[in-house]
């Protein structure tokens, strides 16, 4: 009984993600949220470049 609750907890706690995996998710996941940030802030008149040429 004590084994299948340890199971139980460690499959909730830990899904079955690597490091790496998560760890690329993470970046991914912030560079969208930078992406939609930087959508919704005002463009001023000179800035003709877009925020990867700069």
């Amino acid at each position: 009984m004590q084994d299948a609750f340890e199971n139980a907890i460690a499959t909730l706690v830990s899904p079955g993600l690597g490091t790496a995996e998560f760890f690329v998710a993470v970046l991914v996941a912030c560079g969208l949220l930078m992406i939609a940030i930087s959508s919704l802030l005002p463009r001023g008149t000179a800035d003709d470049l877009e925020w990867w040429e700069r």
